[in-house]
């Protein structure tokens, strides 16, 4: 069946405040205020219904955090994106868990720094784009239109990867957005580009 896209699936209001961001430094998933001149984190302003970060900073979610991104963001993370040429925005949640395992797979069981070579091997990149109410129509996402797919065969006996087991409900996690500091500019800057079809370079890679 060909899959038809119309318009875009709009960005919804951030229900993220300066109070439930503090939360997240006080549980250790946000670094703290250094400088009040370019703090860590912001908290959207109450007028902003789609994100507009300041200069130095990108569109992140409470979810990311929660689910294994790190404050800043890791050098795998960064790679992540510059492969893929995507956002930050653009990873969805279940993205941040797959590739927060495989880190700690490399770093915790294998002794070694994250391995650019497996995570090709086992990882290819699929584009998600959201239901639009019609059959055989669906519209790009704004924020969470890269998901990760693990190569088939590799969560079966014989193993060659651990079992995964990611999240199937994150209702409203794309409204926990927020900015986040872009420590160097190593994140790809915000544009708030929208990504309509999968680039051949999201396939397996080493085999």
């Amino acid at each position: 069946m060909v899959v038809r896209l119309i318009g875009t699936d709009d960005w919804r209001p951030s229900s993220m405040t300066e109070h439930r961001l503090l939360e997240l430094e006080k549980e250790g998933l946000l670094r703290s205020h250094v400088s009040s001149s370019r703090p860590e984190w912001i908290a959207p302003a109450a007028d902003h219904r789609e994100p507009r970060p300041p200069k130095g900073y990108v569109v992140s979610f409470a979810k990311f955090h929660r689910h294994g991104l790190g404050s800043p963001p890791c050098h795998f993370m960064r790679a992540l994106c510059h492969h893929y040429g995507v956002e930050l925005q653009h990873f969805s949640p279940n993205t941040i868990t797959a590739t927060a395992i495989f880190a700690t797979v490399c770093e915790g069981y294998l002794g070694m720094m994250p391995h650019w070579d497996l995570w090709l091997h086992l990882y290819r990149g699929e584009l998600f784009h959201a239901p639009s109410g019609t059959t055989g129509v669906r519209k790009p996402v704004r924020a969470g239109c890269l998901n990760l797919v693990l190569k088939t065969g590799k969560a079966e006996k014989p193993r060659e990867y651990i079992p995964v087991g990611l999240t199937s409900n994150h209702v409203g996690w794309d409204s926990q957005w927020f900015y986040l500091r872009n420590d160097d500019d190593l994140l790809l800057a915000y544009t708030g580009c929208l990504i309509s079809e999968r680039p051949m370079h999201w396939k397996y890679g080493v085999v």
